[in-house]
């Protein structure tokens, strides 16, 4: 359950960019009936530079939550199954690393408060990169 956290941070991205464009969109005006336009130029070139603010900082955002999510997601699960991520030596074949169930029969081998550690630098991480969007 830990692992979807990055997939909705990047989800709510999005939804800051429907909110500029509801509220871009309910200010735009229609033209009267003898075809004067009430939306001026300045109002446009406004209205556009916001949606590419938003637009471009989402962009970055998201790209900063992929590259967290991704390393954060891979650090977790591969401390959760004791396998080494850069094999050496032995440890090539077949990733010798991981403990048999006979070994270390009273000892807790999850790593569970390094995973717990890494989890919340994730989170911080991923939240940091969120407020980009904002």
């Amino acid at each position: 359950m830990k692992n979807v956290i990055p997939i909705v941070m990047a989800g709510v991205i999005g939804i800051y960019g429907l909110i500029v464009a509801v509220i871009i969109a309910e200010s735009i005006t229609k033209p009267a009936q003898n075809r004067e336009n009430a939306y001026s130029i300045y109002t446009g070139f406004a209205h556009l530079s916001a949606g590419l603010c938003c637009g471009l900082s989402g962009l970055v955002a998201g790209g900063c939550i992929g590259i967290v999510g991704d390393h954060g997601v891979r650090s977790v699960g591969y401390r959760a199954s004791a396998i080494t991520l850069f094999p050496s030596g032995a440890e090539k074949d077949g990733y010798s690393s991981i403990p048999e169930a006979d070994q270390g029969a009273g000892e807790d081998i999850s790593g569970s408060d390094d995973q717990n550690k890494l989890f919340v630098g994730m989170l911080i991480m991923l939240i940091f990169s969120e407020a980009l969007a904002l």
